[in-house]
């Protein structure tokens, strides 16, 4: 909770800063850097040297991204696979240094999905590329150094989730609310929220359950290559909503209780209500790796052998607040990697486990704060990080 109350802090203090600064930086840097551009005089070098010497926090280096690829993605078509690709530029501190990295984390996840629906459930299959990671600027300060580009293959199940049939009386009700909506141009308001949350009334659904496998080709390494390593695995996820949060399954929803509590206490609820549809995801993998690149592992075993991995990760994220116009909501992630039949050397020198932790909170202009303990495959040794920035979704 104390992590949690420091999250809080941090976050309110980017969101004031970033109000007072956005402006200035927009018409002072990056609208002439854009004109520009536009006139056909775009430099790598000039950018890199503005960038530099005037951007000081991670949410100006989101405006100036912004704005850069927004005048792309309109000029050329072609770039509008940008859509699937997340940013957070973000400064990022270990507690245990006094030194701080800018830096980037970055995913992309462009997939291909074919739909078969059936009477009481549907499946999917997916072809998808994934890459993730964190970049620092400085690659000496990176306390998450950890890098995956990834091709999957999944198939996936989901059952449930069915409407009821509503009497003649709610479907008129309802389609008024619809009509209501309809007319509004801002859904975030706290009248289209009202009226969002009375079209949930006549909007019933069963428990939903998700199960799917996944199989995967991917490269993991550090930042600068130095280390690398291919994984060739599979996974089972699995999953559970409950859209109707009086049914039996969203009371098993422990992890929300704090934050059902939170939404009572500021009157985002009416009551005590922990959501069924932010239930934790869970997915188990196993995994043989061929470490093709590990100069630790060489020199401690002296070989590049194979091995196999065992991993466990698990997701949640819940809604806690809306303060003013904006969203507020918190999101953690776990994950556990285990080498199998690990040599004696390997465990001595802590190689064959690694467990993870970040948890965060966001609005939804993008604003974020998160702290990270732990490692993560190709990390030195265990860090506590916190980190303070701006999300952009393309």
């Amino acid at each position: 909770m104390r992590k949690i109350l420091t999250l809080v802090v941090l976050f309110t203090t980017i969101t004031l800063f970033s109000q007072t600064q956005k402006g200035k930086f927009l018409d002072e840097i990056i609208q002439p850097l854009i004109e520009k551009m536009k006139a056909g005089e775009l430099s790598k070098e000039t950018i890199k040297e503005t960038l530099n010497e005037t951007i000081k926090t991670p949410e100006l280096y989101d405006q100036a991204w912004k704005q850069i690829i927004d005048y792309v993605i309109q000029q050329d078509s072609a770039w509008n696979f940008l859509n699937d690709l997340n940013i957070k530029f973000k400064t990022f501190q270990s507690v245990d240094q006094l030194s701080s990295s800018l830096g980037v984390a970055y995913n992309f996840n462009f997939n291909y999905a074919k739909f078969t629906k059936k009477e009481k459930y549907r499946t999917s299959n997916a072809l998808s590329l994934k890459l993730n990671g964190n970049v620092a600027f400085n690659r000496d300060i990176n306390p998450n150094d950890f890098l995956e580009s990834a091709i999957h293959y999944s198939f996936s199940k989901f059952s449930g989730g069915v409407v009821k049939k509503n009497t003649i009386e709610e479907a008129k009700k309802l389609m008024e609310i619809n009509q209501k909506i309809a007319l509004k141009n801002d859904d975030k308001s706290q009248y289209s929220q009202d009226l969002f949350k009375e079209r949930a009334k006549y909007i019933k659904f069963s428990d939903q359950y998700y199960i799917g496998f996944d199989g995967k080709l991917s490269l993991e390494s550090n930042q600068d290559f130095t280390k690398k390593q291919y994984v060739y695995g599979g996974s089972l996820q699995l999953g559970a909503k409950a859209w109707d949060n009086s049914s039996s399954l969203a009371r098993f929803n422990a992890l929300d209780y704090p934050f059902a509590l939170l939404r009572w206490i500021t009157g985002t609820d009416q009551s005590f209500e922990p959501y069924g549809a932010t239930l934790p995801t869970l997915a188990l993998g196993l995994d043989h790796v061929d470490p093709i690149g590990d100069y630790q592992r060489k020199n401690i075993l002296g070989n590049l052998d194979t091995f196999r991995r065992m991993n466990i990760a698990s997701s949640f994220r819940t809604f806690i607040s809306r303060v003013h116009s904006e969203n507020i909501f918190f999101s953690a992630n776990v994950r556990y990697y285990k080498e199998l039949d690990a040599n004696a050397l390997i465990k001595a020198a802590n190689l064959d486990e690694y467990f993870y932790f970040v948890m965060a909170l966001q609005s939804t202009s993008g604003f974020y704060v998160s702290y990270a303990k732990g490692t993560l495959p190709f990390d030195a040794r265990n860090d506590e990080v916190y980190a303070v920035g701006f999300h952009y979704k393309f």
